[in-house]
């Protein structure tokens, strides 16, 4: 099982995409923690009344629909460093093996540089990420070729063959 979150050996392209969805399974953990933290959220502002489920504000609701904005600003205000820390850590397994997988599979491509080249994946990765959640929101004309281009690397990962043999993959 260790071997899945070493940063060590190789896979292939096939490996690299079912790995790929097994870490939205890694995610389920971060997502039941988000939803625990909306819910929350929502029953102590009064949107959702878990002792009277008949009483349930759909004018709350219609507030969150004209105005998302203002429901992530007030949901945002509302996360603790106890909420933070439980995302992180939920978090933590989906990126560490997400990583892995990605330094395995430019490993098999591009050997002779691959810490250079992964460090690029990552640093492009993580710009893409900064400007498709509004962290980076004078880069976000540039959302839409950011977008493009993960997708086109994606597939490259998948679809390139490697010089190692697919039974000679160890990863």
């Amino acid at each position: 099982m260790l071997k899945f979150f070493q940063f060590s050996e190789t896979i292939s392209g096939t490996t690299f995409f079912l790995r790929q969805l097994f870490t939205i399974l890694l995610s389920v953990p971060a997502i039941i923690v988000f939803i625990s933290l909306v819910s929350t959220y929502m029953i102590g502002e009064g949107i959702i009344d878990v002792n009277n489920p008949d009483s349930f504000d759909q004018s709350s609701i219609e507030k969150i629909q004209e105005n998302p904005d203002q429901f992530l600003s007030d949901l945002w205000s509302y996360m603790t460093t106890g909420w933070l820390l439980s995302l992180f850590i939920a978090s933590l397994p989906a990126i560490w093996f997400s990583l892995a997988t990605s330094y395995k599979r430019i490993s098999a491509l591009f050997y002779e540089n691959r810490n250079n080249l992964f460090a690029a994946y990552f640093g492009f990765d993580l710009i893409n990420n900064a400007i498709s959640l509004g962290i980076l929101e004078s880069l976000s004309f540039l959302d839409t070729f950011f977008s493009i281009t993960s997708v086109l690397i994606f597939f490259f990962l998948v679809f390139k063959s490697s010089e190692i043999e697919k039974d000679d993959h160890e990863g």
